[in-house]
């Protein structure tokens, strides 16, 4: 029993690797329906992780299948701010566009599940961030999209952000 549980511990580990992702190019103020061009922010602004593991994914390589679970961890972001609270938020886009895709409301508190340890969040302290959803309930649009999560705190201030590329497809 004990060799069981072992292995179906480390095999999903083992699987998850490294995926390409890039610092967010958009980000939301206080107000999620107002964006703020990241370049007019300066350099920097939005903390990355060191790594990123989605899914079976690698490189540029991802493709998440609609009405399968979501498995994602960024590893290694450390906040600028303080914040009580920490709330997610997931866009995908196909050409810039955003295609409607809303995260669960039980998903976009990051305090519950989402960051290691809970809130609140302590500027310069560094921590991990999970994102787990039992069936990502996403159009079965089989296209190209870039996936944008960020997580955002007290007043709006960005906490982490990341964008990577992704396929999503129907099996």
């Amino acid at each position: 029993m004990f060799k069981f549980f072992l292995i179906a511990t480390l095999v999903p580990a083992m699987v998850l690797a490294n995926v390409n992702f890039r610092p967010c190019k958009y980000l939301w103020d206080a107000n999620p329906d107002e964006v703020i061009n990241f370049l007019s922010l300066g350099p920097n602004k939005a903390p990355t992780p060191t790594t990123l593991k989605v899914n079976d994914c690698y490189a540029d390589n991802c493709v998440l299948v609609s009405r399968k679970p979501l498995y994602a961890v960024a590893s290694g972001v450390v906040s600028r701010h303080n914040s009580k609270t920490a709330t997610t938020r997931l866009v995908a886009r196909f050409l810039g566009m955003d295609v409607g895709y809303k995260l669960p409301a039980e998903l976009t508190n990051a305090c519950n599940g989402g960051i290691s340890g809970g809130c609140p969040v302590v500027a310069g302290k560094t921590y991990n961030f999970v994102l787990a959803h039992d069936v990502l309930e996403i159009p079965s649009i089989n296209i190209p999209v870039e996936i944008e999560v960020s997580v955002t705190g007290d007043r709006g201030v960005v906490l982490g952000c990341v964008r990577f590329n992704a396929r999503i497809a129907k099996r």
